[in-house]
């Protein structure tokens, strides 16, 4: 009986340490069971859900590193970092010795030959330009500028043929990347940009998406930072897509990239010329609405409104005239708003922008109305048509200017503007189209010893109208006019103030005789050449002095 009890004793102890766990195991499971068979359930209402609305299952996430460690792998020295060595014409003391200074940037070849692009502002006013290529370290890699497009913000770069040898024996090869189609990206691509943020030497990449479009440029979130400017934008192609040029201070998650395809327009008119210009349409155009198409006898839904087309541009040659209403630019229709929908964007783009996509020789056919009559215009772009008054580049384009009267005179441009805005404000009127077209002399400087200072009727930002009773306009025009000087013995010159804007009829006039004796003193003075006009000038007043004085006796 005590065995029998025993027994029993220890098999309920077995029970309690025993059977417990196992009751909780099959517990357990079962529970286990029933969740599995609830997911599975869910995973195929899931699976009929996606059928309906056209989407495949998902079998695992990527991550982003997955995505671009092989391609970052692949385009090991594709990506170089820029130097440049600068010499900062001054555009009001053009006689001066520039102001060095440097700058950084980041460039990409694009093929075996060492040809590289990279951002027009990196390589601006720069005197010498090299890179390094991160597999040669700190092995400076000289190169020059084939090609600048500046309002495109593009530049091409080659190796000069030293180094580009002596890359062929390091590395084996030129590295490059192959060029994408900015035409296909959509906003939520997932892009990546490479550079050497703020100097840095180390090649750096970050990683966004496509935002949209701005204007013509591609706008991302990866970060872009000074030093950035001239890199690639990859897709998950590894293909570029775009180059990396600006950045927002103070924002966050927006930089910007030229899309590449731009540069593919552009990139064979770089090896033929120094510098190209944007075209040159010469139009002004305002909105329109339906009851001014009606108005114009006009068809609907209607076009922009052309208000003014400017003297000897490209669309005024073509025929394109004054009250003219814009329906379609090369088979895109132009809305009232002077904007078009084009493959290639989301949103629709301004004509402004579309000038973008254009490059000389490229032949436009427009569709205009004027007052009921269709008219059906072609035409060629041509790169000489140029506004005179417009943005010019000291670096690749020369730079005139004549120093003489104490005053320093050079052909209005925009980057006079922005030197003389503070002084000058009546100067904001040459920033409208219609007031660029003829060019303009403008004092930049007056030299404080001068007879001229001394009068204090005439101040630097004050443009010339006439220059010894002859209108002006050009450098030329003022040479040619103050010859008159040699028999008059005065020089006069009839300006425009800018500052004050007092008058376009203040007249100052000077002993031609006092002016030239002060010449030499005043070049040493201020260190300046004296010009070849100059020379002549006192060359022939000499000579007219002294046939004056053998005349007399």
């Amino acid at each position: 009986m005590k065995r029998f009890t025993y027994i029993i004793a220890t098999s309920f102890i077995a029970l309690l340490f025993l059977g417990v766990p196992f009751f909780l195991f099959l517990k357990e499971r079962l529970n286990r069971e029933v969740l599995q068979k609830s997911i599975d359930q869910i995973k195929i209402e899931q699976s009929e859900l996606m059928k309906q609305v056209g989407l495949a299952p998902v079998e695992r996430l990527v991550t982003k590193s997955e995505v671009w460690r092989p391609i970052q792998e692949q385009m090991k020295d594709t990506v170089v970092q820029v130097f440049a060595q600068i010499s900062e014409l001054d555009m009001c003391q053009p006689y001066k010795t520039p102001a060095q200074g440097s700058a950084y940037g980041s460039a990409f070849f694009i093929n075996e030959q060492g040809d590289l692009i990279t951002n027009a502002h990196v390589v601006n006013q720069a005197q010498a330009i090299w890179i390094q290529i991160p597999s040669l370290g700190k092995r400076i890699i000289d190169v020059d500028v084939l090609g600048i497009a500046p309002e495109r913000d593009l530049a091409l770069l080659k190796v000069q043929p030293a180094d580009l040898e002596f890359i062929r024996k390091t590395i084996g090869h030129i590295p490059f990347l192959p060029l994408g189609d900015s035409d296909q990206i959509r906003r939520a691509d997932e892009v990546l940009a490479l550079g050497y943020p703020l100097g840095q030497q180390s090649l750096k990449s970050t990683s966004g998406v496509v935002s949209g479009r701005e204007s013509h440029f591609i706008q991302t979130s990866a970060p872009i930072n000074p030093g950035n400017s001239g890199g690639p934008l990859l897709n998950i192609n590894g293909e570029v897509v775009g180059v990396n040029t600006i950045y927002v201070p103070g924002a966050q998650n927006v930089g910007y990239a030229v899309p590449i395809n731009d540069l593919k327009i552009v990139l064979s008119d770089l090896y033929k010329v120094r510098i190209l210009h944007l075209p040159f349409l010469g139009i002004l155009y305002n909105n329109a609405n339906d009851t001014l198409v009606e108005f114009l006898r006009n068809p609907k839904p209607g076009g922009c409104y052309i208000t003014e087309v400017i003297k000897n541009s490209t669309l005024e040659k073509a025929g394109v005239r004054q009250g003219d209403m814009l329906y379609s630019m090369n088979g895109y229709d132009v809305d009232l708003y002077g904007e078009m929908k084009v493959p290639w964007s989301e949103d629709k783009i301004s004509i402004l922008d579309y000038r973008l996509r254009l490059s000389i020789g490229d032949e436009i056919r427009l569709i205009v109305y004027h007052n009921g009559e269709r008219k059906e215009i072609v035409t060629q772009l041509d790169h000489v048509t140029l506004p005179a008054i417009r943005i010019v580049y000291p670096a690749y384009e020369d730079i005139d200017y004549e120093v003489f009267g104490g005053m320093v005179v050079m052909e209005l441009t925009l980057n006079h503007l922005g030197l003389l805005a503070n002084k000058a404000p009546g100067l904001a009127r040459f920033t409208e189209m219609q007031n660029q077209v003829e060019p303009v002399l403008i004092v930049t400087h007056i030299f404080r010893t001068s007879q001229l200072y001394r009068v204090d009727a005439l101040r630097e930002g004050s443009t010339i109208n006439e220059l010894n009773g002859e209108p002006v306009r050009t450098l030329n025009d003022f040479r040619k006019a103050l010859r008159k000087s040699l028999d008059s013995k005065f020089v006069t010159v009839r300006v425009s103030d800018n500052i004050a804007r007092i008058s376009d009829n203040i007249l100052i006039a000077l002993p031609f005789e006092t002016v030239l004796a002060e010449e030499s003193r005043l070049s040493r003075e201020y260190h300046y050449q004296l010009s070849e006009m100059s020379k002549e000038l006192i060359t022939d007043a000499k000579i007219s002095t002294a046939v004056t004085k053998v005349a007399q006796a």
